[in-house]
């Protein structure tokens, strides 16, 4: 995560590209290449209104063998305070079709709640 000023909702697509990047590469940043983000929207809100955005995106993945994976995927982005908190999910670009439903469920599933 990371710190943000204005509401979630409010940021554009290179945000999300950030946010989205950042998590896929924790391991390390040539781990991918090519990375886009195909889309941006608004998911349900959760408790208290908070704000969800559903963010579609593609990469190239890049493995220690050498070889180039081609990824796609879901993340849900939400902001708590200033912090920004992500999760994704993903899968090869040949099982995207049958599992995008699942990852769709898996990412909207996402809540992320103050103490108290």
């Amino acid at each position: 995560h990371f710190l943000l000023s204005q509401g979630i909702e409010s940021k554009d697509k290179d945000f999300f590209a950030t946010s989205v990047i950042r998590s896929i590469s924790q391991k390390g940043d040539n781990m991918y290449q090519n990375f886009k983000v195909t889309n941006v929207a608004e998911g349900e809100s959760g408790f208290g209104g908070q704000k969800y955005m559903i963010v579609d995106f593609k990469y190239e993945l890049l493995t220690g063998a050498g070889f180039e994976v081609d990824r796609r995927g879901v993340a849900s982005i939400t902001s708590q305070g200033k912090a920004v908190e992500v999760l994704w999910c993903a899968t090869t670009r040949q099982r995207y079709k049958k599992l995008e439903p699942t990852l769709r469920d898996i990412a909207s599933s996402f809540r992320r709640y103050t103490d108290g």
